[in-house]
């Protein structure tokens, strides 16, 4: 009984902030062994309980104590705030971040698509032989078209501006920043503004004629030339690239309706002649397939063709209408 007694007084002096440290330990003591005292000590502090409650005086008698308690838990309530408000800004931030990377993709992919789709819708021309034509690509470019030629486009030009040639066409491109690429059978062409004349026919020689600006040539090697204004690039059947200056009207004039010969041997004259003309020429020798042949031929017909090749070359002919067909050959 004594003991309990004596508990509770040290009880009643720490809850009053008055007892001595030998006493502070003992309270501290027998509250951490609490649960091995027995009934005993739980009625001492229930009895202790109930007199704070009953007399409400427990801000005046332990009035440090409990400002120290409510300073301790606003101070934890405080910290656990600024936790979550450091969380929640994070989280924001974090969630910026990600609607800025999902929003940044979103357009990627959409202006991926929209160029993809764009690139695939594509555009082509086509001139028979006997005809010739020009027009303006999507970016406002110019080209001519000369006979037996196929030029394919996009109808929407993305980062590259691309084109696909078969047979003849010479190019007048504008300069918006974005390279100009001709593609071919035998190698391609890059531009960023100019002027130049491009001839990729089948069993020919593969000619680039540089009217105005520069442009660089490429074999299927990725060999590459780059030309200046009046030279052409020849590559060959063996894939040889050949550089040269040249005399550009006579590579360029077929745009303005008229084909001009410079010693032109006489076979390269022939092709010519039928993709103009839509016939099929047969050289009969060798010799006669290499003759040089001088002349302009402008808005002639074919007949007159033949006849201003005759008194110029002094050769003989045979014309077959409905097959189309010329036989040609040296008197």
């Amino acid at each position: 009984m004594y003991y309990y007694h004596n508990m509770e007084n040290k009880y009643r002096k720490y809850l009053n902030s008055s007892c001595n440290p030998d006493e502070f330990s003992d309270v501290i003591a027998d509250l951490s062994a609490l649960d091995t005292k027995g009934k005993g000590s739980d009625d001492v502090l229930l009895k202790l309980w109930n007199e704070i409650l009953n007399s409400l005086v427990v801000e005046i008698e332990n009035s440090k104590l409990l400002n120290s308690i409510q300073h301790r838990i606003l101070l934890e309530e405080s910290k656990t705030l600024l936790r979550h408000f450091n969380l929640y800004r994070n989280l924001l931030k974090i969630a910026a971040v990600l609607i800025f990377v999902f929003l940044s993709t979103t357009i990627l992919f959409y202006t991926n698509i929209k160029e993809q789709v764009s690139s695939d819708l594509t555009e082509t021309v086509t001139t028979p032989f006997g005809a010739r034509t020009n027009f303006k690509l999507p970016d406002g470019s110019e080209v001519w078209l000369n006979s037996g030629t196929k030029i394919t486009f996009p109808k929407h030009y993305g980062k590259i501006r691309n084109v696909e040639l078969t047979g003849e066409a010479y190019f007048k491109v504008v300069k918006d920043g974005k390279p100009f690429i001709v593609k071919t059978d035998y190698g391609k062409i890059q531009v960023m503004g100019t002027s130049f004349d491009v001839k990729s026919y089948k069993d020919e020689n593969f000619e680039t004629t540089l009217v105005e600006g520069s442009v660089k040539v490429s074999n299927n090697l990725n060999q590459v030339s780059i030309l200046k204004p009046g030279q052409q690039s020849i590559i060959n059947e063996e894939n040889e690239m050949l550089k040269s200056d040249v005399n550009t009207d006579l590579y360029t004039s077929w745009k303005k309706g008229k084909l001009i010969f410079v010693k032109e041997p006489f076979k390269n004259v022939a092709k010519a002649l039928e993709r103009w003309y839509n016939v099929k020429i047969v050289i009969q020798g060798d010799k006669l397939k290499n003759l040089g042949y001088t002349g302009i031929i402008e808005m002639e017909t074919f007949s007159e063709i033949m006849e201003l090749i005759n008194t110029t070359e002094k050769i003989k002919y045979n014309y077959d209408k409905n097959a189309r067909i010329l036989k040609i050959s040296g008197r």
